[in-house]
């Protein structure tokens, strides 16, 4: 089935001759006879009566009419948007993070570059942590946020946005969320909820282990993700022990910092701002928003 099947079985019912369809088309009348045909055999129906004296739409062309006039339509559309094609407006920016959760510190943020870009369109790169880092060197990201890593190589320049505490999180109506601080012996009378090694910024990782020496292992629950962290402490599973980010908290849960644990440096890894005015803006907002949160 082709566009000239189509345009000679619709000519034909329109004008009821096969004479003023070959008109039309500027063709022989053989021609539209042989589509007509070619059309019948390949949908195994007949689409008109013929006579010597007249032409008539059957059952089944009739029935065949608006598909053939929505197949012709997209056709010449989709062949219409390539012969005008429309320029691509939307500016893409590209956001590199280790965990889902940190998406949310980001919708005001985004909300102000879209002000600054309508057409902004920010991608989301959610990944493991050396992969992520190599998207960053092949500059597949345009920034990456996160957690600083001191001890690992990354070849880009890294912008510290807040100092985030770490913070024991138990539900509001825990024996020990009115504390001020939770200190070793608070943390022995509970499980700890970690994150999984593998899934956990290095930095984070070197606090976990400090808190888990000489714990059992029925004292450790390993989470695949900070969001399951946090739903499993809020079932009462344990505390768990994540960055405390003041916008991200649950009215329902108790954010304690950890006595004698440094705040982590939280910030943004990228190659250049030079020429690139979407990193500029997004960087200086995160600065102002991180700022405002002291």
């Amino acid at each position: 089935m082709n566009t000239f099947q189509l345009a000679c079985f619709l000519t034909v019912a329109e004008t009821l001759s096969f004479a003023k369809a070959a008109k039309q088309l500027n063709v022989t009348q053989p021609a539209v006879t042989h589509q007509i045909h070619s059309l019948e055999a390949e949908l195994n129906a007949q689409l008109f009566k013929r006579t010597t004296r007249s032409v008539e739409i059957t059952q089944e062309g009739l029935i065949f009419l608006n598909d053939a006039k929505n197949v012709l339509n997209i056709i010449t559309l989709a062949k219409k948007r390539f012969e005008e094609p429309v320029v691509d407006e939307r500016q893409f920016f590209s956001i590199g993070c280790h965990s889902h959760n940190e998406l949310y510190l980001l919708p005001g943020i985004l909300r102000q570059m879209a002000d600054f870009c309508p057409m902004l369109n920010p991608v989301f790169q959610v990944v493991p942590f050396q992969h992520l880092y190599q998207l960053l060197d092949e500059e597949a990201v345009d920034v990456i946020i996160a957690f600083q890593e001191k001890d690992r190589k990354i070849d880009g320049i890294y912008k510290e946005l807040a100092q985030v505490r770490i913070a024991g999180i138990l539900p509001a109506g825990h024996p020990l969320a009115k504390k001020e601080l939770l200190d070793e012996d608070d943390l022995r009378t509970q499980r700890l909820l970690l994150l999984d090694p593998q899934r956990c910024p290095d930095s984070l990782n070197a606090i976990q282990q400090k808190l888990a020496t000489r714990r059992s292992v029925s004292d450790l629950f390993m989470c695949g993700s900070a969001d399951a962290c946090i739903v499993l402490a809020k079932a009462g599973f344990g505390i768990a022990v994540q960055p405390d980010f003041p916008s991200l908290r649950d009215p329902a849960l108790a954010y304690i910092p950890i006595k004698d644990v440094e705040p982590l440096s939280y910030g943004a890894y990228y190659k250049t701002t030079s020429g690139k005015p979407l990193l500029k803006v997004f960087l200086q907002l995160c600065k102002e928003y991180f700022s405002s949160l002291d």
